[in-house]
C-alpha cells in the first residue's frame, strides 16, 4: 500500500474508531517511513487535529509549525488554511506575547503573492450596499451576535447582501436569507470565484463575521479586494494580518488606544460594546428557578479546549479558599471521552473527585446555568457567547483579561452592564474577586435576580442602538473612502 493510501486508511480507521492515540501511533510511524514534503505536512496536519482533541495544545502548534515549515510546494490555498488554522489554536495556548501574537498573524498576509485586487471607483450612492461574508449562515453563536444587523437596519439607505461559504444549511439559514436583499452561496466557489461575484454584486462595504475560524476561507477571498471597504469582527477575535481588511470592529474596552499597534487594520471602536447579543428562541423553553448551592458551585460552560492547565491551577486555588465548593464544567461537545480526560488533567491539577461534576455537551442545556452560583471565564481565550448565556441566565462570571482584544471579551461585557468589578486584570485578583462573591450570598442571590434585566437594558442588548452605531461607523468609513483616505 502506497503512503497516500495508508494514510487515507489510518484517517477512515480513526473516523470510525474515535481513538486518537491509536491514530497518532500510527501517522508517527507513517511519518518515519520517508515521504514526499506535501504527504509529510498532512500528516504533520492531522497529527496536530489529533493532539488538539487530546487538548495538548503544545504539541498541536508544534505539529503544525512542522507541516508550515513543509509547505513551500502546497498550493496557496492550501498553505493559507494551514496558516489560519494555526493562528487559531495559536489562541488557546498560555504565555504566547502580544508581539508574537501580531508577528504571527501579519506573516499571513505575506501569502499572497499572486493576488491581483479589484479596482473600484469613488461615486456618491444613494443606498449602500452592505455585504456580510460568513462561514456559517446557520444556527450559530455568529448568528446571535450578527442578526440585528440585518434585521434593524435602514432599508432606506443599506442593502444587506449575506454570502456563505459553508455548506451547512438549516432552518436559520432560510430564515436569514429572508432578511436580505440578496443571498449567495459560495461554498462551491474558488476564492477568486466567489470575489468575482461579490464584486460583481457592486459590494460597498464588506462585513467579514469569520476572519481565521474554519480554515480562513473567507480571508481567502476579502484578499482579492472584491469591496472598496472592508471589515472584520465579530467571529474572529485578533488581527487578520490581510493587507487587503481595512478596519477591525472593537469597543472601547476590548482595545484601549495601546492595541493600534497589534493590528494591521484600522480599529473601529464602539463607544460601548461591539457585540449585539441576541438570545436564542430556547431560552423561552427554560425555568430559569434558581436556589443558592450550599456549599457554592463555581462552573464554566466554555468548550473544554479553552480551559488551560493554568486555568485549573487557578481555579484549584479557587476552591482550595472557599471550603466545600464544587466546580461543575460542562462541554460543547457531546464526546463523553472528553469528559474522562478532563477529569483527569482536573484530578492532577489537584481536585479531588467529590469537587468535580463534569459532564459532556448537549443540545437543550440553558437550565443547567442553575446548577451553578458563579461562572468562572477562561483565559487567555474568554468565552464571547457563553458569557452573555450566562449573564442571561442571571448567573454572575468573573473575567480574567490581559492586554490583546480577544482576551478582553469578559472586560468589555461586564463593563457595559455596570459590573466592571467583576473583571480581574490579575490572576490573584481573579480568585480574590470569586471568592469574595461566594462569601457573600446577599449580594450573590440579588445578582442572580437583576442580571437578565440589566443585560436586556445595557448596550449588549439594545438592538436599535447597536444598529444606529454601526450605521454612523459605515457612513464614517465609507466618508473616508470618498475622500481617498481608504486604502
Amino acid at each position: 500500500m502506497d503512503f497516500e493510501n495508508r494514510f487515507a486508511e489510518i484517517i477512515r480507521r480513526h473516523g470510525e474508531t474515535g481513538d486518537h492515540a491509536e491514530a497518532l501511533e500510527s501517522l508517527e510511524k507513517l511519518e518515519q517511513s520517508g515521504m514526499s514534503a506535501d504527504l509529510e505536512a498532512r500528516v504533520c496536519e492531522a497529527e496536530g487535529l489529533l493532539h488538539f482533541q487530546r487538548n495538548e495544545i503544545h504539541d498541536t502548534l508544534e505539529c503544525f509549525r512542522r507541516a508550515l515549515s513543509l509547505s513551500d510546494g502546497m498550493d496557496y490555498a492550501r498553505r493559507q488554511a494551514l496558516f489560519s488554522n494555526y493562528l487559531m489554536y495559536l489562541h488557546y495556548m498560555d504565555g504566547v506575547t502580544e508581539e508574537d501574537m501580531r508577528a504571527a498573524h501579519f506573516s499571513y498576509g505575506q501569502l499572497f503573492p499572486y493576488v491581483t485586487p479589484f479596482s473600484h471607483g469613488r461615486r456618491d450612492k444613494e443606498k449602500l450596499r452592505i455585504g456580510y461574508l460568513s462561514s456559517n449562515v446557520s444556527d450559530s453563536i455568529v448568528v446571535n451576535f450578527s442578526v440585528q444587523l440585518l434585521a434593524r437596519r435602514n432599508r432606506e439607505r443599506y442593502e444587506a447582501f449575506l454570502y456563505g461559504t459553508g455548506k451547512k444549511k438549516d432552518e436559520v439559514t432560510e430564515w436569514l436569507c429572508g432578511m436580505v436583499d440578496g443571498w449567495r452561496d459560495l461554498s462551491m466557489l474558488s476564492p477568486e470565484e466567489a470575489a468575482g461575484q461579490i464584486h460583481g454584486d457592486g459590494i460597498d462595504i464588506l462585513f467579514d463575521l469569520t476572519g481565521h475560524t474554519e480554515g480562513g476561507k473567507t480571508l481567502q477571498i476579502a484578499a482579492y479586494k472584491p469591496a472598496p471597504v472592508q471589515i472584520c469582527g465579530i467571529g474572529y477575535f485578533d488581527t487578520t494580518g490581510l493587507p487587503a481588511m481595512d478596519y477591525f470592529l472593537s469597543d472601547v474596552y476590548c482595545d484601549p488606544v495601546e492595541n493600534d499597534a497589534l493590528f494591521s487594520e484600522r480599529l473601529l471602536r464602539l463607544p460601548h460594546s461591539h457585540f449585539c447579543y441576541t438570545p436564542p428562541a430556547s431560552v423561552l423553553e427554560c425555568s430559569a428557578e434558581y436556589h443558592i448551592h450550599r456549599p457554592i458551585v463555581f462552573g464554566c460552560f466554555n468548550n473544554f479546549h479553552k480551559i488551560t492547565d493554568g486555568m485549573l491551577r487557578l481555579w484549584h486555588q479557587l476552591l482550595e479558599r472557599v471550603p466545600d465548593a464544587r466546580l461543575l464544567l460542562k462541554n460543547v461537545s457531546p464526546d463523553g471521552r472528553l469528559v474522562e480526560a478532563m477529569r483527569q488533567r482536573a484530578l492532577k491539577a489537584g481536585f479531588r473527585p467529590d469537587q468535580l461534576d463534569l459532564r459532556p455537551g448537549s443540545w437543550k442545556y440553558l437550565d443547567e446555568y442553575m446548577d451553578m452560583d458563579i461562572a468562572l471565564d477562561t483565559y487567555p481565550y474568554p468565552g464571547g457567547g457563553t458569557t452573555c448565556e450566562a449573564l442571561y441566565m442571571g448567573v454572575p462570571v468573573i473575567s480574567l483579561y490581559g492586554r490583546r482584544h480577544g482576551s478582553r471579551f469578559g472586560y468589555s461585557l461586564l463593563n457595559n452592564i455596570g459590573l466592571g468589578e467583576l473583571a480581574a486584570a490579575a490572576p490573584e485578583d481573579y480568585v480574590e474577586k470569586a471568592a469574595a462573591l461566594a462569601s457573600d450570598e446577599e449580594l450573590l442571590l440579588a445578582l442572580h435576580g437583576i442580571l437578565r434585566g440589566r443585560m436586556q437594558q445595557s448596550p449588549v442588548m439594545d438592538a436599535g442602538g447597536y444598529v444606529r452605531g454601526m450605521e454612523s461607523a459605515y457612513e464614517r468609513i465609507w466618508a473616508e473612502w470618498m475622500d481617498g483616505g481608504s486604502r
